[in-house]
């Protein structure tokens, strides 16, 4: 042995401690490889070469979530813009029967298809029910705020319980509906300890912020998200199509049109502060397809914008219309709040709307409601608005003017 061999020795790990560290790999191979088979042994019927979701969707107008498939498990991710800050939060969807993919993240697993769904939004309720899924919900939040009739029915049949009918959640009617997830909505705020609890107890909480897309069909297509979650990828797909095709030959007609742009604002003031749509929120961009002129187009706020009421005002005095003034219903109720408001153009022609075409004596709404999966709709009603002899046979069914 020379001392080059010697030296090297001395300096690597003894063949003792080599020849553990090669039994460690091989028991800790032959562990994985035993408990691969048991995992498979629990799922007698899995077929390791199917692919479980022969249709996919594919995500082009939301920028709030995406899905990534995989033979028997598909991961779901929500993205949260927040503060300038992109959050993503993932979801492992199983395929009911099947083994689970390793989970070294600690993701949340939902079995899929999910059979037992609280939805806490309304703007959830009208997705359901246009994928005809009513039955896998057996929560809301309450009632009063429901527009669909055959929701209120389930209510009324106990099918569907009311999970915060007095304004807090109820952790113990979640968990006692044997829920599988909950669908609830995202904001800033929203990662409450309710939604910790029920975590906890091993309910998964998706947070839908549908309300921070730039574009109508990119709230609408949130309704891939529930299909994603029953399995019902190619229903979803074929509805979906024909709701894009239908918003995009509006936009084509109004492309085409040679029409003046009137002047817009928007919101409402309250106190001292007035919100308005933010310049790449779904409001304006509707907006903006349907050729308007509005101040605050050069904003990059995807919700609403904060301005104060001078600078509002001044726009007011000369806007030609006035849209989704708060919660007023009548001219009278746009004065009660503020006698200025007469000074408005808008005012003096009588040229205000407001999204309460559809809403109920509760307080609900179905633009929130159905209003969320028929962008085709609200876009045309828009246009109605601004530029009415291009459609002159649509009646308005979200929006109505105030009198």
């Amino acid at each position: 042995m020379t001392m080059e061999t010697k030296r090297f020795l001395r300096k690597s790990p003894s063949m003792n401690h080599v020849k553990i560290i090669f039994l460690s790999l091989a028991l800790l191979q032959l562990s994985c490889s035993q408990k691969s088979k048991e995992d498979q042994s629990n799922f007698p019927d899995f077929d390791a070469t199917r692919d479980y979701f022969p249709s996919k969707v594919e995500i082009g107008h939301s920028i709030g979530f995406d899905v990534v498939y995989h033979k028997n498990y598909k991961e779901l991710h929500l993205f949260r813009h927040y503060n300038d800050v992109v959050d993503t939060v993932s979801f492992l969807l199983v395929q009911r029967g099947t083994p689970p993919p390793s989970n070294k993240k600690g993701l949340s697993v939902i079995q899929i298809p999910a059979k037992r769904i609280v939805a806490m939004s309304t703007t959830h309720l009208g997705m359901f029910e246009m994928m005809e899924s009513l039955e896998y919900v057996v929560g809301i939040e309450s009632k009063q705020y429901v527009s669909s009739e055959k929701v209120k029915a389930l209510v009324d049949k106990g099918e569907i319980l009311e999970m915060e009918p007095a304004g807090a959640l109820n952790i113990e009617s979640v968990i006692a509906a044997q829920t599988e997830v909950l669908i609830g909505v995202g904001y800033p705020n929203s990662q409450n300890d309710e939604h910790q609890q029920l975590v906890s107890a091993g309910i998964p909480v998706l947070l839908n912020s549908d309300w921070q897309e730039l574009n109508l069909l990119g709230r609408a297509e949130w309704v891939k998200m529930i299909a994603v979650l029953l399995n019902k990828e190619e229903e979803v797909i074929r509805k979906f199509n024909q709701i894009e095709e239908e918003f995009n030959e509006i936009i084509e007609v109004v492309a085409k049109s040679d029409v003046a742009k009137p002047l817009v604002i928007t919101g409402v003031a309250m106190g001292d502060a007035w919100h308005v749509s933010g310049g790449k929120s779904f409001a304006f961009n509707a907006m903006q397809l349907a050729k308007v002129n509005y101040p605050w187009k050069g904003d990059n706020s995807t919700g609403s914008l904060k301005l104060d009421f001078e600078t509002v005002y001044e726009f007011g005095l000369k806007a030609d219309f006035w849209i989704a003034p708060g919660s007023a219903r009548t001219l009278e109720g746009i004065l009660e709040r503020d006698t200025r408001y007469q000074d408005f153009l808008s005012y003096k022609n009588k040229a205000i709307y407001n999204i309460i075409g559809r809403d109920t004596e509760g307080g609900g709404n179905d633009y929130y409601e159905s209003g969320i999966i028929n962008p085709h709709i609200v876009l045309r009603d828009i246009i109605k608005i601004f530029h009415p002899a291009l459609f002159p046979d649509h009646q308005l069914v979200y929006y109505k003017q105030l009198k």
